[in-house]
């Protein structure tokens, strides 16, 4: 018999399981020269292949999100790696999703910062720390809200649009002294929000098998935003409430986002507060690079690369 079933599984229950599986094939007995069954226990592939970030995903959905990818995989439909890498990919992406709309929302509430001369590290240290509790409360409500089955309400709506913060204050968008937020630019090696091609690909596999995607983004949110504050307090030495874990199994090379190899010109430089140059002229002519991403890497063409990014987006 398959060991899976809808129940939660921790690291722990996955390691017992593994050991039970390979000590419980008994031995046959026999009577009166007849073999009876084997007793034997067999680990699903499933839980098998669930670990790190996918296991702490599953655990997260829903009953019946769990049940249909046990079901998936048993049917030989998806595999346990292609249930893996997409949920770690959806873990990731809840993770950046709630990390950019920090910054996001940080900016937006201090707007002056960017126009101030006298702008320090400390001072956006301190707003990124205010909006991460701020961002805690309101997910803290959201929450609520997901779990009493009000996620088709207005007000689930509205908080959640809020939490995004794609809306720029006006200020922001005046033009100002070149000043950047010295904490926010990401790392493409950084394994704890980077996807593989790999990942993104099983997420494909997903939506195709009739995988809801959007029931697995909304029970990964609130994992993805406490993840994303503690790499936020992580970046700017405030207190952490847990560590994130590296991804172990990450590669560059394989990475949906490359870094920008191209050099920076000479025009267009002007001085940040904290003492960095900033190249504007740079960063408006590589800005279009963001959109195909690594997609021209894999043979695709620009649009080819965006509509596979715009499929990847969370969907709250």
């Amino acid at each position: 018999m398959n060991v899976l079933g809808t129940s939660n599984l921790t690291n722990g229950s996955v390691q017992s399981l593994n050991s039970l599986s390979q000590a419980t094939s008994a031995s046959p007995k026999t009577v009166a020269g007849i073999p009876a069954p084997t007793d034997q226990v067999s680990f699903s592939p499933l839980a098998s292949a669930l670990r790190d970030e996918s296991l702490n995903a599953f655990n997260a959905l829903s009953v019946e999100t769990r049940s249909q990818l046990s079901s998936l995989v048993d049917s030989g439909a998806l595999s346990g790696e292609d249930v893996h890498n997409a949920l770690k990919q959806r873990t990731k992406e809840a993770r950046l999703g709630a990390y950019a709309a920090t910054f996001r929302m940080t900016n937006n509430d201090n707007a002056d910062l960017f126009s101030s001369g006298s702008a320090t590290s400390s001072d956006f240290r301190e707003a990124l720390r205010a909006a991460s509790e701020k961002r805690a409360g309101m997910m803290e409500k959201l929450s609520a809200l997901l779990q009493s089955g009000q996620d088709g309400s207005d007000d689930y709506a509205a908080l959640s649009d809020q939490l995004k913060a794609l809306t720029p204050n006006a200020r922001l968008l005046a033009g100002g002294s070149g000043v950047v937020n010295p904490f926010q630019p990401i790392d493409p090696g950084e394994s704890r929000l980077m996807s593989t091609r790999g990942e993104t690909d099983a997420v494909y596999k997903l939506k195709a098998a009739g995988v809801d995607l959007s029931a697995i983004d909304k029970a990964l949110r609130p994992m993805g935003e406490r993840d994303a504050a503690s790499l936020v307090a992580e970046r700017t030495g405030l207190p952490q409430t847990h560590t994130v874990s590296k991804d172990r199994e990450f590669s560059l090379d394989q990475a949906l986002i490359q870094p920008i190899t191209a050099q920076p010109s000479a025009a267009g430089a002007v001085s940040g507060t904290d003492g960095r140059v900033i190249d504007t002229d740079f960063l408006t002519n590589v800005g279009s690079a963001i959109g195909p991403l690594k997609g021209n890497a894999f043979g695709e063409d620009a649009e080819a690369a965006r509509q596979y990014w715009r499929g990847l987006r969370a969907s709250y």
